[in-house]
């Protein structure tokens, strides 16, 4: 039996921050991967989907997604599993009771807090799962699990679940239980960025991102196609996405001025131009004037361009190009502030540097009667 194992689209998300024309893109772009999806599916040969919850963002769906799910579903013709998380979930005359009506026997869904059970005949396999009622689920489904004696179909999970901590308000599932109940692959949804597997086996997985949406989602993201054989599981990524985030830091204190600096961020980012809709944030770190960082910062666009990267990102974690020995035994106001952000501007926490960093540069530049609104020196540079 092959699977393909997703989730956590939360498709028809608000995307305030984009504004209005942004947001309708941002959605858009959202229901174009879930296209990809169901068209994976079908290249694939899947005998089944599974999506493990907040396929939705929220309980209100837009006529356009709801209308697309129902016809990639009856499109495909493929028999769709889909368990609400905390973010879509489950109530009676909602999006989930609308979906079942329209799509009957094609569509699978859970619409019960305790867990549940359907049986494909065609298939020889049984699917687990279990649906938000709200958008907390403070019990493990699983606790008290009943599971039928097994009568040589498959048994698949399918469950929106934290696997994190015990007192989760979202599904506290344990490893013990899901292996205790001895499913054959148990498809897990909520958190975005867990690791491949979460057994040693290879049969617990989290679905993932599918696209990331922010820095808060490293990487490409993709499916999960699964494969059941024999008593093996085998699974392997599909990589769906068409826009990535990345993280990285840089130092250039060693940079002569801007252009150096320029040379060294173009390279860096350019190490991401073979990834599709690369979005890339670097935190400058090292010590920089001022001026040279303000020139920098305002040339991020220009960086990202030459490097072939759709976006770039520049985050001042820079400290002040001082002598600090020299402000360390200034018995003036300048060797006092410096000497009272000492702690924090060697701080372990890239926060606390920052904010130091900044009220050090914003008190010197007080003290000097210069503006501390702007830099004091303007360096030449070109992309």
């Amino acid at each position: 039996m092959r699977l393909l194992h997703t989730g956590d689209l939360h498709l028809d998300s608000a995307f305030c921050a984009y504004g209005q024309r942004g947001a309708e893109q941002q959605r858009e772009a959202g229901r174009a991967m879930l296209r990809r999806i169901f068209e994976c599916a079908e290249s694939e040969k899947c005998d089944m989907i599974l999506i493990a919850g907040d396929l939705f963002d929220g309980r209100f769906v837009s006529p356009a997604t709801e209308e697309l799910f129902c016809e990639l579903v009856e499109k495909t013709n493929i028999p769709t599993v889909l368990s609400p998380g905390n973010h879509d979930w489950y109530t009676e005359g909602g999006i989930y009771s609308r979906l079942s009506a329209k799509l009957s026997d094609k569509l699978i869904l859970f619409s019960s807090s305790e867990l549940q059970m359907f049986e494909l005949d065609a298939l020889r396999v049984r699917v687990f799962g279990y649906a938000f009622g709200s958008a907390v689920l403070s019990h493990s489904p699983l606790s008290d699990a009943n599971i039928p004696e097994d009568n040589g179909y498959l048994k698949i999970f399918c469950g929106h679940a934290d696997l994190s901590s015990p007192v989760s308000r979202y599904a506290p599932l344990t490893l013990g239980e899901i292996e205790r109940c001895g499913f054959d692959y148990a498809a897990l949804g909520h958190i975005h960025n867990r690791g491949e597997q979460e057994d040693s086996r290879g049969r617990v997985r989290y679905c993932g991102f599918c696209e990331g949406r922010s820095f808060d989602e490293i990487g490409e993201g993709g499916v999960w196609i699964v494969d059941l054989d024999g008593g093996e599981c085998r699974a392997e990524r599909r990589i769906l996405a068409q826009k990535s985030f990345y993280i990285c830091e840089t130092d250039i204190s060693s940079c002569a001025d801007t252009n150096a600096i320029v040379g060294v961020l173009r390279a860096e980012a350019a190490r991401y131009s073979d990834v599709a809709g690369a979005h890339l944030r670097i935190y400058l770190c090292g010590r920089a004037s001022e001026g040279a960082v303000s020139y920098v910062l305002s040339r991020a666009d220009a960086i990202a361009k030459s490097a072939g990267i759709a976006y770039l990102e520049l985050v001042d974690e820079t400290l002040p190009l001082l002598d600090g020995d020299y402000l360390e035994r200034d018995t003036t106001l300048r060797g006092e502030l410096y000497r009272t952000l000492l702690p924090k501007l060697t701080s372990e926490n890239a926060d606390e540097r920052r904010l130091a960093s900044r009220a050090l540069r914003i008190g010197l530049a007080a003290i000097d009667g210069r503006s501390v609104f702007g830099a004091d020196e303007r360096d030449g540079g070109e992309v």
